[in-house]
């Protein structure tokens, strides 16, 4: 009963955060949100496969971690990114709350 008020507290306390504030625009805001959500995981699985379509290994790597995605196995191969893109440079940890319990290879990971 807790977790289910929590969750209907936290989602009245978006809505009021969205300026809602009646049930009738919830529904409204509710389908515009789910509408965007499905338009933004579309694109996001666009830009994936158009960034792996040019190499035929890579596509097909791809496509079976998507499989095992779907099946609900989680991905066992790394897909290489082959976009031309720099590597991130490493995060400066310092003074970051629980850096201090890391060692040395996780702080490098």
């Amino acid at each position: 009963v807790e977790f289910e008020l929590r969750r209907e507290i936290k989602r009245l306390q978006e809505y009021r955060a969205a300026g809602i504030t009646n049930f009738c625009s919830a529904r409204t805001y509710d389908h515009l949100k789910k509408t965007r959500d499905e338009e933004r995981l579309k694109r996001t699985m666009l830009s994936e496969v158009l960034q792996y379509i040019q190499d035929s290994s890579a596509c097909q790597q791809w496509l079976s971690r998507q499989a095992d995605i779907d099946s609900g196995l989680s991905p066992t191969v790394p897909v290489p990114s082959n976009s031309g893109r720099r590597s991130a440079p490493p995060l400066n940890l310092t003074g970051l709350p629980g850096t201090e319990k890391l060692n040395e290879k996780e702080k490098e990971v």
